[in-house]
Formats: C-alpha cells, structure tokens, sequence
C-alpha cells in the first residue's frame, strides 16, 4: 500500500512504540538478512564526549535549566501518568545507537532508504555516506531472529546506526540498519552538521522527535568522570497524539491520554531532592544530578511499560567500554532515582500541523536523491 507523508507517524508509532512488547515473537529464526561484522579496526576507546563539541551552546540539548524555570501548569497531573509508565531505565545494548568515527580516508557508500518511496518523498538513497569497515548497527532482537525487511516491515526492531565524520564535522543517523553482502540498507536515514543545534527542523530524523539520535545520549566518559554536562531524552509507552511541542519538530505520539506527555516535552528532577539520601548507586546519582540540572526531553515512544534513557551502544567498542562502571547488561535499571520527584517545565502549544511541514531538508553534509 502507498502511504503518504501524512501516514509517516503510524508507520513509525507501528515500528518504535510497540517495539519492545513485541520483540522476539516471531517465528522466523534463520534469516538471509543477517551480516556478519567484523571487528578489526573497531577502536578499544570512544572519544571523550567534550573532545567532539556536538551542537551549538545554544542547542535545546546543551542548555542547563535556571534557577528558577516556570513549571507547567499540568505538571503534577503529567508525572502522575509518567510514574504509570514505571521506573527509569538506561538502554545501553538494545534500542540504542553504536557510534562510529570516519575521516576522508573512509570508504564511502550509497544508502538505499526503504521509506523514501513508501513515504512518498520522492527520494531513496543518501549517497557518499562514510562508514568504517567495522560499523556494526544495533540489534534488537534475540540470536537467530530476522532483520528488519523494509519500511518499518518484518521484526519490530530499531536497529540504528550513527557515523560521525570528524573531517567534514556530520552525523549520519540510520533506522532499521542492516548490511547485506557489501551493501548497506536502512529503513530511513539523514544527517546533518554536528555544529548545527542538533534538531532536524522540518522532522524526518531517525527519531520519532526529529531530534538527531545522540541528542542527549550518555557516553561512557561521562559516568567514568561522574559528570554529565548535557540535556538528556527519553522515551515513554504513551507519547501524546496531535503532534510535538518545541524544541521537537515530528512526532510518533498516538496517544489520547489526557495525561500524556507531547514529544518535545522538557522535565526535571526536583532541583532540591538531596540525592545522597537516595541510597543511589554512582552511575544513578551522575545521572540524577544530570536531571537535575539539565532535565530530559522526550524524544521517542517505547514499547516497555518503563522510561527508557539512552547511552551510547556498547557494540562502538572491542569490548565493554562500561566494564567497571555499569552492570553488564542490555539495560540497567535505574529505580532508585524517583519518577514522582520530576516536574515539567512550561510547554509552549503543540504544533498540530507538523505533517504537513515535514520535509527533507538540504545541509552540507548528505545528499538525497
């Protein structure tokens, strides 16, 4: 069936918010669509998260909240329905992004996007993509299971995949990724310039927000150091429907809750909750007080009936870059930090007409066609 650029927000909705729920059910445990990797050349060590100067100072991800920020009006009805969602989560080695790093030497590939042409945009591939020969995109599903096939078809995985070219300063960000042979295949992808604020503005990212995808991801450096200096975002089960509110500029939120949050939406933790009474473990308070300061925007729908945070994917290095640091595992749970302490800050109106806005938009860093 063709759909239009009006039905991007079910096909999406279809494929992340009830990702999770789903995940594993199929009867499919073979599948030509699975790669085998290769891991020489992968680096032991990612860069420290300040080394690459990702977005503007003034990019909704890189602002810290003021002492004394305006709180919306339903706030407390809001954080009532976010504690339904249950407790915090960090994703680190499923439905979260591996990072990789290429340069002028990297070889360069045409990407095949399946959702151009079912989203009716006229475009279906990103040319001259830059990806290392050991890039490896995430995997959600289970030993065995099958890749995605297409536009948000076949296993409900996300998949992704970012590059980050430090010679040309872009970040290419890939849904539903997969390498067939020596071709790489995505359900969608874009890019944009890493010293731009980070935000996609006419949507079509690989988020359901049009946020770029490590808008507000935590590195390994950073719960090494205990020190987050960024906005962070997170996913929920029941995103708001009718569209997102700023900084967020697309949406996948179906939502008719009257208590649910829009994408876009920014929330603290209470600025004055002594987090040294929380029995925290070191990488929960690093993130509390992260939360505290900067907040987290909702950036996506989720499938688990939990509030899922993001770090960098574990498969970016040879090895655990969080060996000594996390719990070695998918997700970590993060339940000591309280849901019912979060307050959300003043949202502006939603932006109702946000499908008919939604386009590919030209920067120095891809070109679509």
């Amino acid at each position: 069936m063709q759909l239009s650029i009006k039905n991007i927000f079910v096909i999406t909705g279809l494929a992340i918010f009830t990702i999770l729920s789903n995940c594993g059910d199929s009867e499919e445990t073979t599948s030509p669509y699975i790669t085998p990797y290769t891991s020489v050349g992968r680096p032991e060590h990612l860069p420290k998260f300040s080394s690459l100067s990702l977005y503007t100072p003034n990019s909704p991800f890189n602002k810290k909240i003021s002492l004394t920020p305006e709180i919306d009006p339903n706030s407390k009805a809001l954080v009532n329905g976010l504690s339904e969602a249950g407790n915090l989560i960090l994703q680190v080695k499923k439905y979260t992004s591996p990072v990789f790093f290429a340069d002028d030497n990297t070889q360069r590939y045409d990407i095949e996007l399946a959702c151009g042409s079912e989203w009716e945009l006229g475009i279906s591939i990103m040319k001259d993509v830059p990806i290392p020969d050991w890039a490896e995109p995430g995997f959600d599903g289970e030993p065995g299971d099958p890749h995605p096939t297409g536009c948000g078809k076949g296993p409900d995985q996300d998949n992704h995949m970012v590059i980050l070219d430090l010679t040309t300063r872009c970040e290419y960000d890939f849904w539903q990724t997969n390498k067939i042979k020596d071709k790489w295949i995505a359900g969608w992808g874009n890019s944009l310039p890493m010293d731009s604020n980070g935000v996609f503005p006419k949507g079509l990212s690989s988020r359901g927000s049009g946020f770029a995808f490590l808008g507000g991801v935590i590195w390994p450096d950073e719960l090494q150091a205990e020190n987050i200096e960024h906005v962070l975002v997170f996913n929920y089960p029941f995103p708001k429907s009718g569209g997102p509110v700023s900084p967020a500029t697309d949406s996948d939120g179906e939502s008719e809750r009257s208590d649910a949050l829009p994408e876009g939406a920014l929330l603290q933790l209470n600025p004055d909750l002594n987090l040294d009474s929380l029995n925290l473990t070191p990488y929960e308070k690093t993130i509390a007080k992260a939360l505290q300061e900067y907040g987290m925007i909702l950036a996506d729908g989720g499938g688990s009936n939990d509030i899922g945070l993001y770090a960098i994917n574990a498969l970016s290095t040879i090895g655990n870059p969080y060996q000594d640091i996390l719990p070695d595992e998918a997700v970590v749970s993060l339940s000591n930090i309280p849901v019912q302490e979060f307050q959300v800050l003043k949202m502006q109106p939603q932006v109702s007409d946000w499908q008919d806005k939604m386009e590919v938009t030209s920067s120095s860093c891809g070109t679509m066609q």
